[in-house]
Order: structure tokens, then C-alpha cells, then sequence
């Protein structure tokens, strides 16, 4: 109890150092076979050993990575030498190409420790490849960025001599997946995430084209049930993008997420509810994704030292090791097993409601650049709302083609907009971009969520989209050529709009929240919204929330009705609420190994004199240190 008391007084004195890994650990290193390496995959013997497959500009190693601390090169195969080298596995083979070699090479991994090349197969089919691709549940191998489109062979007839198959795909792409009879490709030059259906004869047929944010597509993954699928585009200021794919014939772009707009991300796997990404300048990085909409970054691993920008640094990741280690290849030094760190933050309990009032809604209220779209159909935008609210207009940030232009305005009611408007109105629209006002005659009034929306049919109006921004939800809908339903847009991923309203809806209950996680020799915040503005909050922290004194937690308040206290009171630190109702609290982790595992409690009590007591609370919240 000593060291977890010294903690939680330590947590808010630390001042915590810069580190290469934010919420991720270094196992071990290896740089045998360089001094220029690029892609990596990896290989899991049926002992359970874990093997690293590193591929240098003149040979692939195998490495063995069952001790991360200790690699052991345990053979070395040249073929070729090129910049660009990609490797992946089928059974107890690997199978191996280059830019400058034709065909492929087979290395035979039955006994790891003593590798064997079996040999180069399809020398006569192509000049080199840029990637290789295998579907691993159906045994074929595909050959891809190749001087004769996508070749294939049958690796479940014979993986150490396959029968050529043909080409399944004309088009030369830069990379693809192939998995439960859909292919994944990235179309580069064409700027496009392509599906296609592979339970039909060879050349596969296509079921959707679907542009990525910077219309330089390099590498696509879905997830293990292909509802979604991450994208890069290997250009500075790419972004990993997340589309919806329940509809292969109708991708819908969901959030998409960079750490650095002067960075190059390039190639990005899927594996539960993470995105793990290799990222040039900017290393390993690993991506939550259980809120689509809204990608978060949780851990990272920076392999370059030197500045952001450029095509130094990492080149791949492989995240799919049973123990859960990440393999990470970096151009300049090599082979890096980390490990992201099991620091979490969760909340629970219920706080109870104060004074403070909800505003009207808006998102990007600060406008931006518009991204500069133009279609033949009406749109709108969901609005969520958790109460009542009486609408008086809204504002959007667009612009017009030339001259002032003035179009329909309409509300709908619901989530996704119903067929008729509950009010509408017109709008009128200058060729400069801002926010331009529509006005109801007669104020609306809406309960829960609802669409707010201008009819752009006539092209003179750019669709309200910036460039950048928090994540919004938009429809489309065109009266005339269909279809006449509404349809999630894939091109309003950030509008920019403020409700006018008045009698903002209800009383809200101040919400605990966390920026970052509570890692080693790193600082993590334990926020406050939708607190009474301009008052006092304690954060209220501790080392249980089942007993504080002798007594049980939680603990009813008196005076207050429905508050609680959740968490031990060992630690309390007064703050100011901002004109919005927030506050943060910061808590800095020392480097000490011996914290972690330890859990600290945190709540908020706001002075409000909503009760009796003139104190509400927040929920509360769990934080769990890790490395």
C-alpha cells in the first residue's frame, strides 16, 4: 500500500520525460543484413514460436523472435536487389518477391530453425512484382504490381511447385487482400479502394470503385468479418481512412485519422478493434477503431530519430503474432519487436444531473476550407440532440459556384431524415466561403435527433464538407434520376453547421472523461464536461472504489438526490470550471516498473446549487497503469 499511495501523490507531481514509445514497450531489436531494409511479415511455427520474416534490399531473414529480448538469425536467402521486397506465408513456406527478379522464391520453414529455399517459381509469367498476396483459407497466391497484371497460382494443389492459374485481374494494382471471396485492391494511380468478387471465374468481376482521401490508394485491410476496411494513401499528409463495407457495391466512408499532416503513413492492418500502422517518420502507430466514426490513437513506436516528412523510418508492421508482440521494420536500422502497453482508461457509475444547460448544437463551428464538391443531389446533416429543442434557423459553411445563389432549406425529423421536411425554408448562399443563415418563419420543434439540409441540386452550391475536421453524418437523395431514398453519403465526412435554438434542451450531468492513458513516464488527463460554467470541481481520486475508511463504497450523498461518491477520497485537487463547463486534471505516471498493474479511481463533485447540498457529481472512472 505504501508504493500505491506513493503513486497517487507522485501522479500529480511527475513531470514525465520525452520517449520513443507512448503506450509501448521495446522487446528487442535486430539489424543483421542491412543497412537498408523494408518490408516485414511474420510466421508462427506449430510449437507456438514466433518467427520475424525481414526482408533487406538484397535477401529475406528468419528470425527467431520466440525470446524478443534475444533474436537469432536463423537463415538468410538472397534474391535480387531492390528497394522493394514483400513476403507472406502459406502453411509451413514462405514465398517471397522483388522489384528486380522475376517469378517468386519459396522458402521452406517445416523446421524454422534450419530454413531451406526451395527454389524460384514463375520466372517465365512476369518480370518482378511489387507485392504478394495470398489467400491463405483458399491456397492461392497472387503476384501483384507486375508487368502482366495479377497472376495467380494454386498453392493448395502443390506449394512447392503451384500450376499457373491466369491472371485474375487485368489491371496492375499496388497491393491486395484476398479473403472469404472478396479481393481488397489498391488501385495507386487510380485512387481508388476496388472490391471485388473472387468466387467468379478469372478475371475476377468488380463490385465497387471507391475513392480514398488522397487519391493515391496503397494499401487496403479489412477487418475479419468485412464489414470495414482501413486504407492509406502513401502521400504526405495521408491519413488511414475507415469505410464501411457491409455493401461491397457501396463502401461508405466512416473516420479516417493521421498523427501528423506533414507525414506519409503506408501500409495498415486491421485486427479486432485496432488499426496498427506503419508510418514512415512517424513509426509504429496503433489506432482504436471501436468507434469508427472517430478513430483514436493508443499506443505508437517511433523507429527515426529525425524530422516528420519523407519515406525514411518505418516501413511495416505484423500485428497478428498469437502473443500479441508487434514486428516493425524500419528502412535504416531494422527489425523492432514492441508490444503496446495494457494501460487503460474506463468509466462506470452514474453521476447526477446539475444546472448546467445543454447548447445548441453545432460541429466545426470554426468553418474551415470546403472541400469543394459538387453534385446533382439534395443533402443533409444528422443533428444529435438528446432533448428537446425549439429550432429558430441553422448556419452552414459552404459557398457558392459565382454571385449570391439562393436554394431550398429544410429540417427532417430523425436520425436519418425521414421523405417529407418538418419545416423548410430558403437560404441564400455568397461565392465567399462562410457561414450563411436559414431562417424558419415559424420556430420547429424537434425532439432526439434530426437532419438539417439544403437542396444543392442545381450545382451552384458547394456540398457543406471541409477538408479536415470532427466527423459528421450526411445523406443524399435525388428526386428526379433516384435514388429517391436517402443514402449515407461518403463525401460529407466533416460539414461544418451551429443550430440557432432556443430553450437548449435539458439539464445536463457532468460527464468524466480521459485524454490519454496512464503509461509509464507519460501524463494522462482526467477531463470534466457539462459542468456548471464558471463554478469549482474537485477531482476526487483514490486507490479503491469498494471501501475508503472502513466504509463502503459507493456512498449516497445527503441533500443531493441520486448522487454518489465512487471513489476513494485519498486525493483532492480543487479547480476552476471553464465559461463551457470543463476542466482537466493532469496525472503524470513515474517510470517506476513497479506501478504497474496498480488501478487509480477518479470522479468529479461540482459545486451547484441544483440540491440542497450544492454539490452534483460525474461518473466516475478506472485507470490502469501499464507500460
Amino acid at each position: 500500500m505504501h508504493i500505491r499511495t506513493s503513486l497517487l501523490l507522485a501522479t500529480v507531481l511527475a513531470a514525465p520525460l520525452m520517449a520513443q514509445g507512448v503506450n509501448c514497450a521495446l522487446l528487442g531489436t535486430f539489424s543483421n543484413h542491412g543497412p537498408t531494409f523494408n518490408d516485414i511479415w511474420g510466421y508462427t511455427a506449430p510449437n507456438g514460436d514466433e518467427y520475424a520474416l525481414l526482408c533487406s534490399n538484397t535477401g529475406a531473414v528468419v528470425v527467431d523472435v520466440s525470446n524478443p529480448a534475444t533474436p537469432i538469425e536463423r537463415g538468410y536467402f538472397p534474391f535480387g536487389s531492390s528497394t522493394w521486397r514483400d513476403i507472406r506465408t502459406f502453411g509451413t513456406y514462405a514465398y517471397v518477391v522483388t522489384e528486380a527478379t522475376s517469378g517468386f522464391q519459396i522458402i521452406d520453414l517445416s523446421n524454422p530453425n534450419s530454413p531451406v529455399a526451395v527454389g524460384t517459381f514463375g520466372t517465365s509469367v512476369s518480370s518482378h512484382a511489387h507485392n504478394v498476396c495470398i489467400d491463405v483459407a483458399n491456397g492461392k497466391l497472387y503476384l501483384v504490381g507486375t508487368n502482366v497484371g495479377v497472376p495467380a497460382w494454386d498453392l493448395a494443389a502443390n506449394p512447392t511447385n503451384p500450376p499457373y492459374l491466369g491472371q485474375a485481374a487485368t489491371t496492375g494494382f499496388h497491393d491486395l487482400h484476398v479473403e472469404n471471396g472478396y479481393a481488397y485492391a489498391s488501385h495507386i494511380s487510380g485512387g481508388v479502394l476496388r472490391i471485388m468478387d473472387t468466387s467468379t471465374a478469372m478475371p475476377w468481376t468488380i463490385l465497387s470503385n471507391t475513392s480514398t482521401p488522397n487519391n493515391f490508394t496503397h494499401n487496403a485491410w479489412p477487418n475479419a468479418t468485412g464489414t470495414l476496411c482501413v486504407t492509406t494513401d502513401e502521400q504526405t499528409g495521408g491519413v488511414i481512412k475507415m469505410f464501411d463495407i457491409t455493401n461491397k457495391s457501396n463502401p461508405i466512408g466512416l473516420g479516417q485519422f493521421t498523427p501528423n499532416s506533414s507525414a506519409i503513413p503506408h501500409n495498415a492492418f486491421i485486427v479486432g478493434d485496432k488499426v496498427h500502422v506503419s508510418w514512415y517518420t512517424e513509426g509504429y502507430r496503433c489506432i482504436d477503431i471501436s468507434d469508427p466514426n472517430n478513430p483514436v490513437e493508443v499506443a505508437s513506436y517511433d523507429t527515426w530519430p529525425g524530422s516528420s516528412g519523407g519515406f525514411n523510418g518505418c516501413w511495416g508492421c505484423y500485428p497478428f503474432l498469437p502473443s500479441g508482440n508487434i514486428l516493425v521494420s524500419d528502412r535504416s536500422t531494422g527489425l523492432y519487436i514492441v508490444r503496446p502497453g495494457g494501460a487503460t482508461f474506463e468509466t462506470y457509475g452514474q453521476g447526477c444531473v446539475g444546472s448546467a444547460m445543454a447548447p445548441c448544437p453545432e460541429l466545426n463551428p470554426n468553418g474551415g476550407t470546403v472541400a469543394g464538391d459538387l453534385r446533382d443531389n439534395e443533402y443533409c446533416y444528422r443533428v444529435p440532440s438528446t432533448g428537446a429543442l425549439t429550432v429558430t434557423g441553422f448556419d452552414f459553411w459552404t459557398s457558392s459556384t459565382g454571385g449570391s445563389v439562393t436554394v431550398p432549406a429544410h429540417i427532417y425529423p430523425g436520425s436519418n431524415p425521414g421523405s417529407v421536411a418538418l419545416a423548410s425554408t430558403t437560404i441564400t448562399i455568397g461565392p465567399t466561403s462562410g457561414f450563411y443563415t436559414a431562417t424558419f418563419s415559424s420556430p420547429v420543434n424537434v425532439t432526439g435527433d434530426f437532419c438539417i439540409g439544403v437542396d444543392s441540386s442545381a450545382q451552384t452550391v458547394y456540398i457543406n464538407s471541409l477538408t479536415s475536421g470532427a466527423n459528421g453524418v450526411g445523406f443524399y437523395r435525388d428526386l428526379v434520376n433516384g435514388p429517391n431514398a436517402w443514402t449515407q453519403s461518403g463525401l460529407t465526412n466533416f460539414p461544418s453547421w451551429k443550430v440557432s435554438c432556443t430553450g437548449a434542451g435539458a439539464n445536463l450531468t457532468p460527464a468524466l472523461g480521459n485524454v490519454g492513458v496512464p503509461t509509464l513516464n507519460t501524463t494522462y488527463n482526467v477531463t470534466l464536461a457539462d459542468a456548471l460554467p464558471a463554478s469549482f470541481a474537485i477531482c476526487v481520486s483514490g486507490l479503491s472504489d469498494t471501501v475508503y475508511s472502513g466504509g463502503a463504497l459507493p456512498v449516497a450523498l445527503p441533500g443531493a438526490p441520486g448522487c454518489s461518491i465512487f471513489a476513494a477520497t485519498d486525493l483532492l485537487q480543487l479547480f476552476a470550471t471553464s465559461a463551457t463547463g470543463t476542466a482537466s486534471a493532469p496525472f503524470g505516471i513515474p517510470a517506476n516498473p513497479a506501478n504497474i498493474g496498480v488501478s487509480l479511481y477518479h470522479q468529479w463533485a461540482v459545486v451547484d446549487n441544483v440540491n440542497t447540498l450544492g454539490i452534483v457529481v460525474s461518473n466516475a472512472g478506472k485507470a490502469t497503469v501499464d507500460n
